[in-house]
Protein backbone atom coordinates (compact mmCIF):
# COMPACT_ATOMS: atom_id res chain seq x y z
CA UNK A 1 0.00 0.00 0.00
CA UNK A 2 1.67 3.16 -0.67
CA UNK A 3 2.38 6.70 -2.03
CA UNK A 4 1.09 10.06 -2.72
CA UNK A 5 0.02 13.18 -4.37
CA UNK A 6 1.51 15.72 -6.67
CA UNK A 7 0.05 19.17 -6.69
CA UNK A 8 -1.06 21.65 -9.20
CA UNK A 9 0.83 21.19 -12.40
CA UNK A 10 0.07 18.27 -14.67
CA UNK A 11 2.67 15.58 -13.99
CA UNK A 12 4.86 14.25 -16.74
CA UNK A 13 4.68 10.61 -17.75
CA UNK A 14 6.19 8.66 -14.87
CA UNK A 15 9.41 6.71 -15.11
CA UNK A 16 9.33 2.99 -14.52
CA UNK A 17 8.36 2.65 -10.92
CA UNK A 18 10.46 0.97 -8.30
CA UNK A 19 8.58 -1.83 -6.63
CA UNK A 20 5.93 -0.80 -4.16
CA UNK A 21 6.08 2.82 -5.38
CA UNK A 22 2.72 4.27 -6.18
CA UNK A 23 1.08 6.68 -8.36
CA UNK A 24 2.06 10.12 -7.24
CA UNK A 25 -0.62 12.48 -7.80
CA UNK A 26 -2.69 14.19 -10.46
CA UNK A 27 -3.18 17.33 -8.48
CA UNK A 28 -4.72 19.64 -11.03
CA UNK A 29 -7.73 17.38 -11.27
CA UNK A 30 -8.74 17.64 -7.69
CA UNK A 31 -7.74 14.03 -7.23
CA UNK A 32 -4.94 13.02 -4.93
CA UNK A 33 -3.28 9.74 -5.40
CA UNK A 34 -1.65 7.46 -2.88
CA UNK A 35 -1.98 4.03 -4.33
CA UNK A 36 -0.65 1.52 -1.91
CA UNK A 37 0.87 -1.46 -3.48
CA UNK A 38 3.25 -2.51 -6.16
CA UNK A 39 2.78 -2.75 -9.84
CA UNK A 40 3.42 -6.25 -11.03
CA UNK A 41 2.50 -6.91 -14.61
CA UNK A 42 -1.27 -6.92 -14.86
CA UNK A 43 -3.46 -8.09 -17.69
CA UNK A 44 -4.98 -5.12 -19.44
CA UNK A 45 -8.74 -4.78 -19.21
CA UNK A 46 -10.70 -4.18 -22.42
CA UNK A 47 -10.89 -0.51 -23.42
CA UNK A 48 -13.94 0.36 -25.53
CA UNK A 49 -14.37 3.90 -26.87
CA UNK A 50 -14.94 6.30 -23.99
CA UNK A 51 -17.18 9.34 -24.51
CA UNK A 52 -16.65 12.16 -22.04
CA UNK A 53 -19.42 13.18 -19.72
CA UNK A 54 -20.87 16.64 -20.19
CA UNK A 55 -23.50 18.59 -18.36
CA UNK A 56 -25.72 21.39 -19.59
CA UNK A 57 -27.56 22.89 -16.57
CA UNK A 58 -26.19 26.26 -15.47
CA UNK A 59 -23.12 27.89 -16.96
CA UNK A 60 -19.82 26.85 -15.36
CA UNK A 61 -17.86 29.47 -13.46
CA UNK A 62 -15.11 31.00 -15.58
CA UNK A 63 -12.41 30.56 -12.95
CA UNK A 64 -13.33 26.99 -12.10
CA UNK A 65 -14.63 27.66 -8.61
CA UNK A 66 -16.68 25.11 -6.70
CA UNK A 67 -20.28 26.32 -6.41
CA UNK A 68 -23.65 24.84 -5.47
CA UNK A 69 -24.76 25.02 -9.12
CA UNK A 70 -21.61 23.22 -10.18
CA UNK A 71 -22.16 20.43 -7.67
CA UNK A 72 -25.76 20.01 -8.84
CA UNK A 73 -24.55 19.90 -12.43
CA UNK A 74 -21.97 17.19 -11.68
CA UNK A 75 -24.34 15.10 -9.57
CA UNK A 76 -26.75 14.96 -12.51
CA UNK A 77 -24.18 13.07 -14.61
CA UNK A 78 -22.34 11.12 -11.90
CA UNK A 79 -24.23 7.92 -12.72
CA UNK A 80 -23.03 8.26 -16.31
CA UNK A 81 -19.43 8.85 -15.23
CA UNK A 82 -19.40 5.74 -13.05
CA UNK A 83 -21.08 3.53 -15.65
CA UNK A 84 -18.71 4.75 -18.36
CA UNK A 85 -15.57 3.98 -16.36
CA UNK A 86 -16.99 0.67 -15.17
CA UNK A 87 -17.73 -0.37 -18.75
CA UNK A 88 -14.27 0.68 -19.90
CA UNK A 89 -12.47 -1.41 -17.29
CA UNK A 90 -15.10 -4.07 -16.45
CA UNK A 91 -14.25 -3.73 -12.75
CA UNK A 92 -16.77 -5.85 -10.81
CA UNK A 93 -18.08 -3.31 -8.31
CA UNK A 94 -18.01 0.40 -7.48
CA UNK A 95 -19.52 2.44 -4.64
CA UNK A 96 -19.59 6.25 -4.47
CA UNK A 97 -20.53 8.84 -1.86
CA UNK A 98 -20.68 12.62 -2.27
CA UNK A 99 -21.19 15.04 0.62
CA UNK A 100 -21.80 18.73 0.05
CA UNK A 101 -22.66 21.52 2.48
CA UNK A 102 -23.54 19.14 5.29
CA UNK A 103 -25.80 16.90 3.20
CA UNK A 104 -25.14 13.46 1.70
CA UNK A 105 -26.00 14.25 -1.91
CA UNK A 106 -25.09 10.94 -3.53
CA UNK A 107 -24.85 7.39 -2.20
CA UNK A 108 -24.92 4.52 -4.64
CA UNK A 109 -23.45 1.14 -5.54
CA UNK A 110 -22.86 -0.42 -8.94
CA UNK A 111 -22.06 -3.95 -10.07
CA UNK A 112 -21.20 -7.08 -8.12
CA UNK A 113 -19.74 -7.71 -4.70
CA UNK A 114 -18.12 -10.90 -6.01
CA UNK A 115 -17.72 -11.94 -9.62
CA UNK A 116 -19.80 -14.99 -10.46
CA UNK A 117 -21.82 -14.84 -7.24
CA UNK A 118 -25.22 -13.22 -6.86
CA UNK A 119 -25.10 -10.03 -4.80
CA UNK A 120 -25.13 -6.37 -5.86
CA UNK A 121 -22.94 -3.63 -4.46
CA UNK A 122 -25.06 -1.17 -2.49
CA UNK A 123 -24.25 1.77 -0.17
CA UNK A 124 -23.82 -0.63 2.75
CA UNK A 125 -21.37 -3.01 1.04
CA UNK A 126 -18.13 -3.13 3.04
CA UNK A 127 -14.92 -2.62 1.08
CA UNK A 128 -11.31 -2.94 2.14
CA UNK A 129 -9.99 0.62 2.15
CA UNK A 130 -6.26 -0.03 1.67
CA UNK A 131 -4.39 3.27 2.24
CA UNK A 132 -7.54 5.33 2.59
CA UNK A 133 -7.18 3.86 6.08
CA UNK A 134 -4.49 6.49 6.75
CA UNK A 135 -6.65 9.64 6.81
CA UNK A 136 -9.29 7.68 8.72
CA UNK A 137 -6.65 6.78 11.31
CA UNK A 138 -5.45 10.34 11.70
CA UNK A 139 -8.99 11.39 12.58
CA UNK A 140 -9.21 8.57 15.13
CA UNK A 141 -6.22 10.06 16.91
CA UNK A 142 -7.50 13.62 16.50
CA UNK A 143 -10.77 12.57 18.16
CA UNK A 144 -8.88 10.91 21.03
CA UNK A 145 -6.77 14.04 21.55
CA UNK A 146 -9.89 16.22 21.50
CA UNK A 147 -11.24 14.17 24.40
CA UNK A 148 -7.85 14.25 26.13
CA UNK A 149 -7.72 10.47 26.30
CA UNK A 150 -4.03 10.23 25.44
CA UNK A 151 -1.15 10.88 27.81
CA UNK A 152 0.92 12.25 24.92
CA UNK A 153 0.39 14.34 21.80
CA UNK A 154 1.42 14.18 18.17
CA UNK A 155 4.79 15.78 18.90
CA UNK A 156 5.81 13.74 21.93
CA UNK A 157 8.42 11.02 21.55
CA UNK A 158 7.07 7.56 20.74
CA UNK A 159 9.41 6.13 23.39
CA UNK A 160 7.38 7.91 26.07
CA UNK A 161 4.72 5.23 25.66
CA UNK A 162 6.67 2.50 23.81
CA UNK A 163 10.15 2.54 25.37
CA UNK A 164 11.28 -0.42 23.26
CA UNK A 165 10.62 1.36 19.96
CA UNK A 166 13.88 1.93 18.11
CA UNK A 167 15.26 3.00 14.77
CA UNK A 168 18.83 2.64 13.53
CA UNK A 169 20.02 5.90 15.10
CA UNK A 170 19.77 6.19 18.92
CA UNK A 171 19.16 9.95 18.85
CA UNK A 172 16.39 9.61 16.28
CA UNK A 173 14.91 6.75 18.33
CA UNK A 174 14.66 9.06 21.33
CA UNK A 175 13.07 11.93 19.41
CA UNK A 176 10.86 10.44 16.69
CA UNK A 177 7.17 11.24 17.21
CA UNK A 178 3.84 10.01 15.93
CA UNK A 179 3.71 13.13 13.76
CA UNK A 180 7.03 12.15 12.16
CA UNK A 181 5.74 8.67 11.42
CA UNK A 182 2.33 9.79 10.12
CA UNK A 183 3.98 12.31 7.77
CA UNK A 184 6.64 9.86 6.51
CA UNK A 185 9.59 12.03 7.57
CA UNK A 186 11.25 9.66 10.06
CA UNK A 187 14.02 8.72 7.63
CA UNK A 188 12.84 5.13 7.21
CA UNK A 189 13.11 3.77 3.65
CA UNK A 190 10.13 3.73 1.31
CA UNK A 191 7.62 0.97 2.12
CA UNK A 192 9.86 -0.38 4.83
CA UNK A 193 8.71 -3.75 6.18
CA UNK A 194 6.21 -4.58 3.43
CA UNK A 195 8.35 -7.42 2.10
CA UNK A 196 8.51 -8.92 5.59
CA UNK A 197 4.72 -8.96 5.66
CA UNK A 198 4.71 -11.02 2.46
CA UNK A 199 6.96 -13.57 4.18
CA UNK A 200 4.57 -13.98 7.12
CA UNK A 201 6.03 -11.71 9.80
CA UNK A 202 3.49 -10.13 12.17
CA UNK A 203 3.05 -6.40 12.55
CA UNK A 204 4.81 -6.31 15.92
CA UNK A 205 7.67 -8.42 14.56
CA UNK A 206 8.10 -6.01 11.67
CA UNK A 207 8.02 -2.94 13.92
CA UNK A 208 10.69 -4.56 16.11
CA UNK A 209 12.90 -4.90 13.01
CA UNK A 210 12.67 -1.25 11.93
CA UNK A 211 15.95 -0.57 13.73
CA UNK A 212 17.75 -2.72 11.13
CA UNK A 213 16.95 -0.39 8.23
CA UNK A 214 19.27 2.48 7.23
CA UNK A 215 17.88 5.96 7.80
CA UNK A 216 17.79 9.00 5.55
CA UNK A 217 17.97 12.48 7.09
CA UNK A 218 15.51 12.79 9.97
CA UNK A 219 12.69 15.28 9.27
CA UNK A 220 14.44 16.25 6.04
CA UNK A 221 13.28 13.45 3.75
CA UNK A 222 9.99 11.92 2.62
CA UNK A 223 9.53 8.17 2.16
CA UNK A 224 6.11 6.54 2.37
CA UNK A 225 5.89 3.78 4.97
CA UNK A 226 3.02 1.64 6.15
CA UNK A 227 4.76 0.19 9.17
CA UNK A 228 6.25 3.50 10.27
CA UNK A 229 2.77 5.04 10.36
CA UNK A 230 1.42 1.93 12.08
CA UNK A 231 4.05 2.24 14.81
CA UNK A 232 2.98 5.83 15.43
CA UNK A 233 -0.70 4.90 15.57
CA UNK A 234 -0.13 2.02 17.97
CA UNK A 235 1.88 4.30 20.24
CA UNK A 236 -0.97 6.81 20.38
CA UNK A 237 -3.46 4.03 21.07
CA UNK A 238 -1.24 2.74 23.88
CA UNK A 239 -1.22 6.25 25.34
CA UNK A 240 -5.01 5.97 25.72
CA UNK A 241 -4.83 2.51 27.31
CA UNK A 242 -6.72 0.95 24.39
CA UNK A 243 -6.00 -1.33 21.48
CA UNK A 244 -6.07 0.32 18.07
CA UNK A 245 -9.32 -1.41 17.15
CA UNK A 246 -11.00 -0.36 20.40
CA UNK A 247 -9.77 3.21 20.10
CA UNK A 248 -11.13 3.54 16.56
CA UNK A 249 -14.49 2.13 17.62
CA UNK A 250 -14.85 4.33 20.72
CA UNK A 251 -13.37 7.55 19.34
CA UNK A 252 -14.83 7.57 15.83
CA UNK A 253 -17.00 4.72 14.59
CA UNK A 254 -19.57 4.54 17.41
CA UNK A 255 -20.14 8.31 17.79
CA UNK A 256 -20.65 8.68 14.03
CA UNK A 257 -22.82 5.58 13.66
CA UNK A 258 -20.30 3.94 11.34
CA UNK A 259 -21.70 0.51 12.08
CA UNK A 260 -19.94 -1.40 9.32
CA UNK A 261 -16.48 0.10 9.84
CA UNK A 262 -13.55 -1.63 11.48
CA UNK A 263 -9.80 -2.14 11.49
CA UNK A 264 -10.24 -5.89 11.87
CA UNK A 265 -10.07 -8.59 9.22
CA UNK A 266 -12.22 -10.87 11.39
CA UNK A 267 -14.96 -8.22 11.51
CA UNK A 268 -14.74 -7.83 7.74
CA UNK A 269 -15.13 -11.57 7.28
CA UNK A 270 -18.18 -11.55 9.56
CA UNK A 271 -19.98 -9.08 7.29
CA UNK A 272 -22.52 -10.70 4.97
CA UNK A 273 -22.47 -7.66 2.68
CA UNK A 274 -18.80 -7.31 1.78
CA UNK A 275 -16.93 -6.90 -1.46
CA UNK A 276 -14.38 -9.51 -2.46
CA UNK A 277 -11.05 -8.46 -3.91
CA UNK A 278 -10.51 -9.17 -7.63
CA UNK A 279 -7.68 -9.54 -10.14
CA UNK A 280 -7.99 -10.13 -13.86
CA UNK A 281 -6.72 -13.59 -14.89
CA UNK A 282 -7.01 -14.77 -18.49
CA UNK A 283 -9.69 -12.18 -19.14
CA UNK A 284 -11.81 -13.17 -16.15
CA UNK A 285 -12.16 -11.43 -12.81
CA UNK A 286 -10.94 -13.84 -10.14
CA UNK A 287 -12.24 -13.19 -6.61
CA UNK A 288 -10.14 -13.23 -3.47
CA UNK A 289 -12.05 -13.25 -0.21
CA UNK A 290 -9.82 -10.70 1.41
CA UNK A 291 -6.36 -9.65 2.51
CA UNK A 292 -5.57 -9.76 6.22
CA UNK A 293 -3.85 -6.46 6.93
CA UNK A 294 -4.30 -6.44 10.69
CA UNK A 295 -0.52 -6.15 11.10
CA UNK A 296 -0.63 -2.68 9.56
CA UNK A 297 -4.27 -1.92 10.35
CA UNK A 298 -3.91 1.87 10.83
CA UNK A 299 -2.09 2.19 7.50
CA UNK A 300 -4.01 -0.24 5.31
CA UNK A 301 -6.37 -2.44 7.30
CA UNK A 302 -9.51 -0.32 7.44
CA UNK A 303 -12.90 -1.51 6.20
CA UNK A 304 -16.00 0.59 5.53
CA UNK A 305 -19.04 1.14 3.34
CA UNK A 306 -19.63 4.37 1.44
CA UNK A 307 -22.56 5.05 3.77
CA UNK A 308 -20.16 5.03 6.69
CA UNK A 309 -17.62 7.13 4.81
CA UNK A 310 -20.35 9.66 4.01
CA UNK A 311 -20.93 10.10 7.75
CA UNK A 312 -17.20 10.52 8.31
CA UNK A 313 -16.95 13.05 5.46
CA UNK A 314 -19.93 14.93 6.87
CA UNK A 315 -18.08 15.33 10.18
CA UNK A 316 -14.78 16.26 8.54
CA UNK A 317 -16.39 18.87 6.27
CA UNK A 318 -18.32 20.35 9.21
CA UNK A 319 -15.11 21.12 11.06
CA UNK A 320 -15.40 18.18 13.45
CA UNK A 321 -19.07 18.56 14.38
CA UNK A 322 -21.81 16.04 13.60
CA UNK A 323 -25.61 16.19 13.87
CA UNK A 324 -26.81 14.85 17.21
CA UNK A 325 -23.48 15.16 19.01
CA UNK A 326 -23.52 17.81 21.76
CA UNK A 327 -19.87 18.79 21.27
CA UNK A 328 -17.42 18.56 18.37
CA UNK A 329 -16.08 15.08 17.87
CA UNK A 330 -12.81 16.63 16.71
CA UNK A 331 -11.75 20.11 17.74
CA UNK A 332 -11.12 22.50 14.86
CA UNK A 333 -7.53 22.91 15.99
CA UNK A 334 -6.94 19.17 15.84
CA UNK A 335 -8.21 19.05 12.26
CA UNK A 336 -5.89 21.89 11.34
CA UNK A 337 -3.00 19.93 12.84
CA UNK A 338 -3.55 16.86 10.69
CA UNK A 339 -4.20 18.95 7.56
CA UNK A 340 -1.13 21.16 7.91
CA UNK A 341 1.72 20.32 5.49
CA UNK A 342 4.32 18.37 7.45
CA UNK A 343 6.45 16.92 4.64
CA UNK A 344 7.31 18.03 1.14
CA UNK A 345 6.61 15.19 -1.27
CA UNK A 346 8.03 17.04 -4.26
CA UNK A 347 8.84 20.50 -5.48
CA UNK A 348 7.33 22.14 -8.56
CA UNK A 349 7.82 19.93 -11.61
CA UNK A 350 7.45 22.74 -14.15
CA UNK A 351 7.37 26.51 -14.43
CA UNK A 352 4.34 27.78 -12.56
CA UNK A 353 3.84 24.48 -10.77
CA UNK A 354 3.48 24.02 -7.05
CA UNK A 355 4.91 21.72 -4.43
CA UNK A 356 2.99 18.73 -3.11
CA UNK A 357 2.77 18.06 0.61
CA UNK A 358 1.79 15.39 3.09
CA UNK A 359 0.12 16.13 6.39
CA UNK A 360 -0.65 13.57 9.09
CA UNK A 361 -2.15 10.78 7.00
CA UNK A 362 -3.39 13.09 4.23
CA UNK A 363 -2.12 14.40 0.90
CA UNK A 364 -2.23 18.18 1.22
CA UNK A 365 -2.35 20.37 -1.88
CA UNK A 366 -3.48 23.80 -2.95
CA UNK A 367 -5.50 24.53 -6.08
CA UNK A 368 -4.91 27.38 -8.54
CA UNK A 369 -7.76 29.14 -6.76
CA UNK A 370 -5.90 28.81 -3.45
CA UNK A 371 -8.30 26.20 -2.06
CA UNK A 372 -6.99 23.48 0.20
CA UNK A 373 -7.46 20.05 -1.31
CA UNK A 374 -7.06 16.92 0.83
CA UNK A 375 -6.91 13.48 -0.67
CA UNK A 376 -5.67 9.94 -0.45
CA UNK A 377 -5.84 6.82 -2.54
CA UNK A 378 -5.28 3.20 -1.70
CA UNK A 379 -4.69 -0.05 -3.51
CA UNK A 380 -4.06 -3.73 -3.04
CA UNK A 381 -2.61 -5.48 -6.05
CA UNK A 382 -4.69 -8.42 -4.79
CA UNK A 383 -7.80 -6.50 -5.72
CA UNK A 384 -8.79 -3.17 -4.14
CA UNK A 385 -8.61 0.44 -5.32
CA UNK A 386 -10.00 3.41 -3.40
CA UNK A 387 -9.85 7.21 -3.31
CA UNK A 388 -11.16 10.21 -1.41
CA UNK A 389 -10.96 13.91 -2.29
CA UNK A 390 -12.03 16.69 0.09
CA UNK A 391 -12.30 20.48 -0.26
CA UNK A 392 -12.83 21.68 3.33
CA UNK A 393 -13.48 25.35 2.52
CA UNK A 394 -16.12 24.40 -0.05
CA UNK A 395 -17.61 21.64 2.11
CA UNK A 396 -17.35 19.13 -0.74
CA UNK A 397 -16.06 15.57 -0.53
CA UNK A 398 -16.22 12.44 -2.66
CA UNK A 399 -15.31 8.84 -1.82
CA UNK A 400 -14.99 6.10 -4.46
CA UNK A 401 -14.41 2.43 -3.60
CA UNK A 402 -13.82 -0.43 -6.04
CA UNK A 403 -13.15 -4.14 -5.65
CA UNK A 404 -10.51 -4.63 -8.34
CA UNK A 405 -6.77 -4.23 -8.48
CA UNK A 406 -5.66 -0.74 -9.53
CA UNK A 407 -7.10 0.45 -12.84
CA UNK A 408 -7.37 4.16 -12.06
CA UNK A 409 -11.15 4.02 -11.71
CA UNK A 410 -11.61 5.76 -8.31
CA UNK A 411 -9.24 8.58 -9.21
CA UNK A 412 -10.77 9.04 -12.66
CA UNK A 413 -14.33 9.19 -11.32
CA UNK A 414 -13.35 11.76 -8.69
CA UNK A 415 -11.35 13.82 -11.19
CA UNK A 416 -14.13 13.94 -13.78
CA UNK A 417 -16.72 14.77 -11.13
CA UNK A 418 -14.63 17.72 -9.90
CA UNK A 419 -14.00 18.86 -13.48
CA UNK A 420 -17.74 19.05 -14.14
CA UNK A 421 -18.31 20.85 -10.85
CA UNK A 422 -15.76 23.46 -11.88
CA UNK A 423 -15.99 23.69 -15.67
CA UNK A 424 -19.17 21.96 -16.83
CA UNK A 425 -17.29 19.26 -18.74
CA UNK A 426 -14.38 16.91 -18.33
CA UNK A 427 -11.09 18.53 -19.28
CA UNK A 428 -9.58 15.24 -20.45
CA UNK A 429 -10.19 11.50 -20.58
CA UNK A 430 -9.10 10.94 -17.01
CA UNK A 431 -9.20 7.17 -17.07
CA UNK A 432 -6.92 7.04 -20.13
CA UNK A 433 -4.64 9.61 -18.51
CA UNK A 434 -4.40 7.93 -15.12
CA UNK A 435 -4.14 4.30 -16.27
CA UNK A 436 -0.44 4.46 -17.26
CA UNK A 437 0.44 5.79 -13.81
CA UNK A 438 -1.39 2.92 -12.14
CA UNK A 439 -0.45 0.03 -14.40
CA UNK A 440 3.13 1.08 -15.17
CA UNK A 441 5.20 -2.07 -14.54
CA UNK A 442 7.56 -2.15 -11.62
CA UNK A 443 11.29 -2.05 -12.06
CA UNK A 444 12.10 -5.72 -12.11
CA UNK A 445 15.53 -7.22 -11.65
CA UNK A 446 17.94 -5.59 -14.11
CA UNK A 447 18.85 -9.00 -15.48
CA UNK A 448 16.12 -10.30 -17.78
CA UNK A 449 15.66 -13.70 -16.20
CA UNK A 450 12.74 -14.44 -18.49
CA UNK A 451 15.34 -14.79 -21.27
CA UNK A 452 18.15 -17.05 -19.97
CA UNK A 453 21.34 -17.28 -22.03
CA UNK A 454 21.41 -19.83 -24.84
CA UNK A 455 24.72 -21.31 -23.66
CA UNK A 456 24.83 -20.76 -19.89
CA UNK A 457 27.80 -21.63 -17.73
CA UNK A 458 26.88 -24.84 -15.89
CA UNK A 459 26.30 -24.63 -12.13
CA UNK A 460 28.50 -26.48 -9.70
CA UNK A 461 27.16 -29.67 -8.13
CA UNK A 462 23.76 -28.68 -6.69
CA UNK A 463 24.67 -30.05 -3.28
CA UNK A 464 27.22 -27.23 -3.02
CA UNK A 465 24.36 -24.75 -2.66
CA UNK A 466 22.36 -26.71 -0.09
CA UNK A 467 22.39 -25.26 3.41
CA UNK A 468 21.10 -22.54 5.72
CA UNK A 469 21.90 -18.87 5.11
CA UNK A 470 20.95 -16.55 8.00
CA UNK A 471 20.04 -12.87 7.65
CA UNK A 472 19.33 -10.47 10.52
CA UNK A 473 16.28 -8.97 8.85
CA UNK A 474 14.65 -11.79 6.92
CA UNK A 475 15.73 -14.74 9.07
CA UNK A 476 17.12 -18.06 7.89
CA UNK A 477 16.95 -18.94 4.21
CA UNK A 478 17.25 -22.69 3.73
CA UNK A 479 18.23 -24.11 0.34
CA UNK A 480 17.34 -27.73 -0.37
CA UNK A 481 17.56 -30.09 -3.34
CA UNK A 482 14.98 -32.54 -4.52
CA UNK A 483 14.83 -34.50 -7.77
CA UNK A 484 17.68 -32.53 -9.27
CA UNK A 485 16.21 -29.09 -8.57
CA UNK A 486 16.89 -26.44 -5.94
CA UNK A 487 14.39 -24.46 -3.90
CA UNK A 488 14.50 -22.35 -0.76
CA UNK A 489 12.25 -21.45 2.14
CA UNK A 490 12.36 -18.31 4.26
CA UNK A 491 10.23 -16.48 6.82
CA UNK A 492 7.50 -17.59 9.24
CA UNK A 493 5.29 -18.84 6.39
CA UNK A 494 8.17 -21.02 5.18
CA UNK A 495 6.96 -20.45 1.64
CA UNK A 496 8.92 -22.52 -0.85
CA UNK A 497 10.45 -20.75 -3.85
CA UNK A 498 11.67 -23.05 -6.66
CA UNK A 499 15.00 -21.92 -8.11
CA UNK A 500 15.76 -22.02 -11.82
CA UNK A 501 19.30 -21.94 -13.15
CA UNK A 502 20.41 -18.89 -15.12
CA UNK A 503 24.18 -19.20 -15.53
CA UNK A 504 27.08 -20.23 -13.32
CA UNK A 505 26.18 -19.60 -9.68
CA UNK A 506 23.25 -17.39 -10.62
CA UNK A 507 19.70 -18.68 -10.19
CA UNK A 508 16.32 -16.94 -10.28
CA UNK A 509 12.81 -17.38 -8.91
CA UNK A 510 9.30 -15.95 -9.17
CA UNK A 511 8.46 -13.45 -6.42
CA UNK A 512 5.02 -13.66 -4.84
CA UNK A 513 2.72 -11.63 -2.61
CA UNK A 514 1.42 -8.06 -2.63
CA UNK A 515 4.91 -6.73 -3.38
CA UNK A 516 5.88 -9.18 -6.11
CA UNK A 517 8.15 -7.85 -8.87
CA UNK A 518 8.34 -10.74 -11.31
CA UNK A 519 11.55 -12.74 -11.50
CA UNK A 520 14.37 -12.04 -9.05
CA UNK A 521 17.93 -13.18 -9.06
CA UNK A 522 19.30 -15.46 -6.34
CA UNK A 523 23.03 -14.98 -6.77
CA UNK A 524 25.31 -17.39 -4.93
CA UNK A 525 28.88 -16.34 -4.15
CA UNK A 526 31.78 -18.78 -3.88
CA UNK A 527 34.96 -16.71 -3.49
CA UNK A 528 37.17 -19.70 -2.61
CA UNK A 529 35.32 -22.48 -4.37
CA UNK A 530 32.92 -22.79 -1.45
CA UNK A 531 29.48 -21.21 -1.58
CA UNK A 532 29.38 -18.70 1.28
CA UNK A 533 26.38 -16.44 0.60
CA UNK A 534 23.38 -15.76 -1.57
CA UNK A 535 22.03 -12.33 -2.53
CA UNK A 536 18.30 -12.05 -3.19
CA UNK A 537 18.01 -9.11 -5.55
CA UNK A 538 14.32 -8.43 -4.88
CA UNK A 539 15.04 -7.99 -1.17
CA UNK A 540 18.30 -6.08 -1.51
CA UNK A 541 17.04 -2.58 -2.28
CA UNK A 542 18.25 -1.34 1.10
CA UNK A 543 21.38 -3.54 0.95
CA UNK A 544 19.81 -5.97 3.39
CA UNK A 545 19.26 -8.91 1.05
CA UNK A 546 22.55 -10.79 1.51
CA UNK A 547 22.24 -14.14 3.34
CA UNK A 548 25.54 -15.49 4.69
CA UNK A 549 25.95 -19.21 5.08
CA UNK A 550 26.09 -20.62 8.56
Amino acid sequence: MANDDVNGSTPKAPPRLARRTLLRGLGAAGVGVAITGNRPSAEAAPQPPRPRATATPQAPTACGEITADGVTRALAVLDDIVKKDKAATTVPGIAVAVVYDGVVRYLKGFGDRQAGVSGDVDPDTVFQLASVSKPLSSTVIAAALTRQWAKVGWNDAVQMVRPSFALADPWVSQHVTAADLFSHRSGLPDHVGDLLEDLGYSGEQIISKLSLYPLARFRDSYAYTNYGLTAGALAMAAATGRSWQDLAREALFTPLGMTSSSFSFAELQASKNRAALHTLVNGQWTPDLGANNDGQAPAGGGNASVRDLSRWLTMVLAGGTFPGLPTPLIAAGELQTIWKPSSVIHGPTELGGRSGFYGLGWNVDYENTGELRLSHSGAFERGASTAITVFPSKKLGIAVLTNSNPRGVPEAIAAEFVDIVRYGASTRDWLAYIAPFVTEPVTEDQTKYSKPPVNPTPPRNLNAYVGTYPNRLYGDLTVSQRDGALSFTVGPKAERFPLRHYSGDDFYFQTTGENATGFSGALFAAPRSRVTSVTINAWNRDKLGVFTRR
